[in-house]
């Protein structure tokens, strides 16, 4: 192997072009080619579908090289848990952590409710009633359900909406009770009528700090989503170290500091051993949430069949008394 890198280092965004994720990545690209960091270019590429997961498993078969990385948020377990990919943290090199965002409970502003602890008596006073919008087996989903184990006896039911456009669209259109969104996007969407009853953080967020927390309102709930980088499994341990250099320097430059400031995300930034035990933690997390999938419906094609049988059956009874 020569010199690292040897050519363009391409970032895997596995959502659409636009997106959160995709916007995230590209301030760090800009940073790197506005201050010289890198002597190729960073170059994204969206491989969009499934949750994330289509990308993430492009990520995971790639050459593991260091020309080709992943920067995926806490969707890398939360898809593994709900069972949508059988691949998780384990099976990358982990690069670094580089910030945190709070995840906002909203319903629309013309909801009976005033307060996350009125939502939640009512989740357990009618257990599957208020409809939660929700990607699932996504971060999203996992703060409703943390939502639920933060509340004994609290149930809601989950219907895929889709990211945070779409979510908005389904709350202001009445077809769903409430939803979740990063504090990013709650502040894009406040004005479009909505209402926040609370955040999911430890403490309140600084950028909205009269919005009490949920454990503030008797609800043991505490999520948040976390940006992490990934390399293929096997790639070589000096290329990975440059790898973390590349993003420590990134992110300690003004162009990172001041767009994460305006997004309202944490610059938190953490690598080695303090990143696994991070990754470590917050898969240990999910352990204590129980997923509810639908039943399956009936193989309605045999059913079908059957019915059609049934009465071909009949007809020829009739037809030969005739």
């Amino acid at each position: 192997m020569g010199e690292f890198p040897e050519k363009q280092i391409t970032v895997i965004v596995p959502f659409a072009a636009g997106g959160g994720s995709d916007v995230f990545v590209r301030i760090f690209q800009q940073a790197i080619r506005e201050n010289n960091l890198c002597p190729h270019p960073i170059v994204v590429k969206n491989v969009s579908g499934a949750g994330g997961t289509i990308g993430s498993r492009t990520a995971l078969e790639a050459e593991p090289d260091g020309h080709t990385i992943l920067c995926l948020h806490d969707g890398i377990y939360t898809a593994q848990h709900y069972g949508n990919a059988d691949w998780g943290p384990s099976d990358f090199e982990p690069l670094a952590a580089t910030g945190r965002s709070g995840v906002v409970i909203a319903v629309s502003e013309n909801s009976p409710f005033d307060s996350l602890g009125q939502l939640m008596e009512e989740a357990v006073k009618s257990p599957y009633e208020l409809v939660f919008g929700t990607n699932l087996g996504a971060p999203n989903h996992y703060s409703a359900l943390f939502l639920q184990k933060g509340k004994p006896g609290a149930k809601f039911r989950f219907t895929q909406t889709g990211g945070g456009a779409k979510r908005l669209a389904q709350l202001k259109g009445g077809h769903v009770d409430l939803t979740g969104f990063s504090i990013a996007e709650y502040e894009q969407f406040k004005a479009a009528g909505i209402r926040a009853l609370a955040v999911l953080s430890e403490e309140r967020e600084p950028s909205f700090p009269e919005l009490p927390t949920a454990k503030e309102q008797g609800v043991d709930a505490i999520h948040g989503l976390m940006q992490f980088w990934w390399a293929p499994q096997g790639t070589p341990p000096e290329r990975i170290a440059y790898l973390e250099n590349l993003l420590e320097e990134t992110m300690a430059t003004q162009t990172v500091r001041s767009r994460l400031q305006n997004l309202h995300i944490d610059p938190v930034f953490e690598i080695g051993e303090p990143l696994r035990e991070t990754i470590k933690r917050r898969s240990a997390n999910l352990k204590g949430i129980v997923i509810e999938k639908p039943t399956p419906l009936p193989p309605l094609e045999w059913m079908v069949l059957g019915v059609a049988v049934t009465c071909l059956v009949l007809v020829s009874r009739e037809t030969k008394k005739a």
